[in-house]
């Protein structure tokens, strides 16, 4: 589970929480499940009156998708080359399209994750190698497009392939600190030159074609990951659980007020004022004993009480391909388990969000796509109203040097703990870390 997971600021204003689920061994089913701790700052403001439980799911989005197959250097050349090789037969049915799409998803996933093994320790065998293979897959990319350049899915993958090289390739450039992060610059270059004269829609420029260039990136990336995309379908949780409930709670508060009826009815007689005061007392404090039951059920049996239920279906809707179960609450720190009950504020408020997910494996190897072997949730939750409230983002302050007053405007942050477990059959994972925001929104995370 630990190399499963990663959390990172998705932008000035959402924090993204990535799971690679992928169960050992081939079950029909499985299951895992999501554990997120938020702690408030007491000067934040955020607690049970300030910030309502539809806020937070209005603020926290979900999406589950089949994880991207992984495909390592020599494996996925000779899948693509295969490919190309028979390009001529029925290249217009859906399943030439979704198996093309998937590979421009797969190149992207195979090129991070080699990129990420490639360190300053790495040998110059080893950077060659990776460099060779993206030049002999984009010559693949740009072949197709010669031989298909009419229908535009090829034309837009030749375009993502080559805006993606140079994404994962500058980072690696910049990542690396030795001489031989100067081989990368010539595949870098190469790719630069190719999209200014095929594709001048996907180079940098001025301020407007960056932004152009940001969202064609976006547009693209969501073309092509559509294929691995599972179709939602969320209502409120299944409410015979919390009906059962406060039906019992109803008994229970029923059993008192008849057992006060026939009390004062065997004590005092029918048509008197004392049984009559004792009916009206008693259904005073059905009430009350109904609602403190419904409370009382509530906390004992909350592992079974959930907010929403959510069936996850394949594109078609026609068959489901699991089901997640989720609900959100503020918690006391009593309540925190072991594993997050320690190093926060004592009054900080505490938010506490659960996902329980369920998988049909097997559906979707032989409904979807036989090499698919897990799936990706992603969380993205929105700080914009945490900060809402926050005071202003810069503080005057002084200080003196060389007998001199100095004045400087400093940032007001606060920081939040995070904890994350992610739990499945083959074990778990703690994530403990900081989340820094200010008014104007994320600055940091950083990992504890």
């Amino acid at each position: 589970m630990r190399n499963s997971v990663n959390i990172r600021v998705h932008n000035s204003k959402s924090l993204e929480i990535k799971l690679e689920y992928t169960p050992q061994g081939a079950p029909d089913d499985s299951d895992y499940n999501i554990d997120l701790f938020l702690f408030f700052p007491d000067n934040m403001g955020i607690n049970e009156s300030s910030y309502e439980k539809k806020h937070f799911y209005q603020d926290l989005t979900r999406n589950i998708r089949l994880k991207t197959p992984d495909y390592y250097l020599h494996n996925y050349y000779k899948r693509l080359k295969s490919f190309d090789e028979t390009s001529k037969i029925a290249m217009h049915s859906p399943a030439r399209e979704y198996m093309y799409k998937k590979f421009v998803c797969g190149y992207r996933a195979m090129l991070r994750n080699h990129t990420q093994n490639i360190c300053d320790t790495s040998t110059k065998e080893e950077l060659e190698l990776l460099l060779e293979h993206v030049e002999k897959n984009r010559n693949i990319f740009r072949k197709l497009q010669q031989k298909h350049g009419e229908m535009e899915m090829f034309t837009l993958g030749d375009e993502f392939t080559s805006v993606v090289t140079n994404v994962y390739l500058v980072r690696l450039y910049d990542r690396l600190n030795t001489p031989l992060k100067d081989m990368i610059l010539d595949t870098i270059k190469e790719e630069l030159r190719y999209r200014k004269e095929h594709y001048p829609q996907s180079t940098a420029g001025d301020n407007e074609q960056n932004e152009r260039l940001i969202n064609r990136y976006d547009w693209l990336k969501n073309f092509f990951y559509s294929v691995l995309h599972l179709q939602a379908k969320r209502k409120k949780a299944d409410t015979a659980t919390t009906g059962l409930l406060y039906s019992a709670a109803a008994g229970f508060s029923m059993v008192f007020a008849t057992v006060v009826a026939f009390w004062a009815q065997q004590r005092y007689g029918n048509f008197t004022l004392p049984f009559f005061v004792a009916l009206v007392l008693g259904y005073m404090f059905k009430d009350r004993i109904k609602e403190g039951s419904r409370e009382y059920l509530r906390n004992r049996f909350e592992s079974l009480i959930f907010d929403f239920e959510t069936q996850i279906y394949e594109s078609s809707k026609k068959h489901a391909m699991g089901k997640t179960f989720e609900k959100t609450t503020f918690i006391r720190t009593k309540d925190l388990p072991d594993y997050a009950a320690n190093g926060f504020d004592p009054s900080d408020s505490i938010i506490h969000f659960s996902k329980r997910v369920r998988v049909h494996h097997r559906k979707i190897k032989e409904l979807v796509d036989s090499e698919i072997d897990g799936v990706t949730d992603i969380l993205r939750l929105n700080v914009r109203r945490f900060i809402s409230g926050l005071e202003e983002p810069l503080t005057l302050v002084y200080s003196v040097s060389d007998s001199d007053l100095e004045k400087k405007y400093v940032e007001k942050t606060y920081d939040m703990n995070v904890i994350l477990r992610a739990a499945g059959k083959d074990g778990e994972a703690v994530f403990r870390g900081i989340l820094t925001v200010s008014a104007r929104g994320i600055k940091r995370f950083r990992m504890m």
